[in-house]
């Protein structure tokens, strides 16, 4: 067996759960003796016996999971300064319709809705599987259904307990000038990062704590359980998005507000998993990228308002 050492550059991977994708492809594959992958150097490090395999046939599977390889493209690089030019927009609409200085309890629902919701590929990521194996088992569409309702009414219950538990916490803050511009300067330095994370500029951004590890993962006993009871428990699972709505809920002014934007933020992530549960995967898996770079604009855009916002307050 004669084996090589070839190295991909892989455009698009945004957390380990990708890491985790591409490995365990790669390592699937005929012929590839062992793989490294990184989405902080965004590069797959591959060993493989070149009698049975070959670095573009790799190339290849790795596209067929919905991400790219090599250098950008023009056309790639056009798509960013289109994106870049609406992120720049969208942080002027913000500031000039929702004011450039930022209040205790003035968040907007909307907005976490729509943060929920361009997010929900990510979480898709991270937590479909989990997903699939509180469904599995269930014979009937029926059946499937209601346990992905119940999957995700556990997580939108988790996720408005903790809101309101983040609020509360918030109460006993005291709002001082310096106090609120930190807070919001630091929120949105926290959102801003994690958009321009999902967006794939920045490879070498180290994990948000919490997303070193695996994939959302469940012992296999308690994914077995109750859908309910895995959406409860998967509400804590660690998320660099999750976070930034801790956040926001602990800036809202009270419990109830609190709880109100963790609802907003866990119905926007609803949808997607809804269809994916119910009827599977419908967006071929190309038009990701898309999904994650509209979802990366949303996201940095409403960051970088809060983190203007914070620092105008010193003004």
């Amino acid at each position: 067996m004669k084996t090589e050492r070839c190295e991909i550059r892989i455009r698009g991977m945004i957390c380990r759960s990708c890491t985790d994708e591409v490995s365990g492809m790669l390592l699937r594959t005929k012929g590839v003796v062992n793989a490294t992958v990184s989405h902080r150097k965004a590069l797959a490090e591959v060993s493989y016996d070149a009698a049975l395999v070959t670095p573009d046939e790799l190339e290849k599977r790795i596209k067929s999971l919905g991400y790219e390889t090599g250098e950008r493209s023009l056309a790639e690089r056009l798509l960013d300064l289109g994106c870049a030019a609406l992120t720049v927009l969208l942080v002027w609409l913000l500031l000039r319709w929702g004011g450039a200085s930022p209040e205790i309890g003035g968040a907007s629902f909307g907005a976490l809705f729509l943060v929920g919701l361009s997010t929900s590929p990510h979480c898709l990521g991270m937590c479909g599987g989990i997903l699939l194996s509180a469904c599995a088992g269930r014979e009937g569409r029926k059946a499937q259904l209601g346990a992905a309702l119940g999957y995700n009414g556990g997580r939108m219950i988790s996720y408005t307990v903790l809101g309101a538990v983040f609020g509360a916490l918030g109460t006993v803050l005291t709002y001082t000038l310096s106090m609120k511009s930190m807070l919001f300067t630091m929120l949105g330095l926290i959102v801003a990062l994690l958009g321009l994370n999902m967006w794939g500029l920045l490879p070498a951004l180290p994990s948000l704590p919490g997303e070193q590890s695996a994939a959302c993962r469940l012992p296999d006993k308690v994914q077995r359980q109750t859908p309910l009871l895995v959406g409860l428990l998967t509400g804590f699972m660690p998320c660099g998005a999750l976070y930034a709505a801790w956040l926001c809920a602990m800036s809202s002014g009270s419990a109830e507000n609190g709880a109100l934007l963790m609802l907003a933020f866990a119905l926007g992530t609803v949808p997607l998993m809804l269809l994916f549960s119910s009827l599977g995967a419908l967006l071929p898996r190309g038009w990701t990228k898309y999904l994650r770079k509209f979802g990366a604009v949303l996201v940095t855009s409403m960051g970088l308002k809060m983190l203007i916002g914070g620092l105008l307050l010193l003004c």
